[in-house]
């Protein structure tokens, strides 16, 4: 009698833990599928400067976006290959950004990069982004809208505009322009803020 009594309860003991683990597994599956990156943040330059260039070759006039540096022009000959873009202010274009490739060779003649070697990047002044928009981005994803522009210059820049850009990389972003001082001369400047997602960075030889 004890025999018959044991048997059924262990087989209904089996049959629960069985029910149970089956249950488990089925919950891990459900909801499952590809993992989902997790949001990153932008990267953001603050208050960068570049200043009108020199004829002495002084001034910390180019940048390179990818990697937040800024070059002096007497440096055209060891680095000048990684150089974006430049800053100058013209009579008539004022505060102006142009590519290394499209860099107006009356303002400074960059003989020292060779013509193969000089970068294109491409701007434009954003015709529906405020800089309070410019604010408020905080994640990478959010510049996922930001198109290639067409053109290697942008002219007649004043505090407050948003400038999208991209490299030549793919690299890509928004300026927000936060302060210039016109001119052309020693204290001539202009002061920016980047935010930009980060897509490709060149392999240094």
């Amino acid at each position: 009698m004890k025999n018959t009594i044991k048997f059924p309860l262990l087989f209904a003991l089996i049959s629960s833990l069985f029910f149970l683990t089956s249950c488990g597994s089925e919950d891990e599956v459900v909801g499952g599928g590809d993992p989902v990156d997790p949001p990153v943040a932008v990267t953001t330059y603050s208050a960068r400067l570049l200043a009108a260039p020199l004829g002495d070759e002084t001034s910390s006039t180019f940048m390179t976006f990818y990697n937040n540096t800024i070059h002096k022009i007497n440096e055209a000959s060891t680095t000048g290959s990684s150089w974006d873009f430049g800053y100058f202010y013209g009579t008539s274009r004022k505060a102006s950004f142009a590519s290394v490739k499209n860099y107006p060779t009356d303002v400074f003649d960059l003989t020292e990069i060779a013509d193969a070697d000089k970068k294109e990047c491409f701007f434009a002044k954003s015709t529906v982004l405020t800089a309070a928009d410019f604010d408020a981005i905080t994640l990478e994803s959010e510049l996922n809208s930001v198109a290639k522009p067409t053109t290697q210059s942008v002219t007649g820049l004043n505090v407050g505009d948003v400038i999208e850009f991209q490299d030549s990389y793919d690299n890509k972003g928004l300026i927000k322009i936060t302060r210039i001082v016109e001119g052309n001369g020693a204290n001539g400047q202009i002061e920016f803020d980047v935010k930009i997602q980060i897509n490709n960075i060149p392999v240094q030889s």
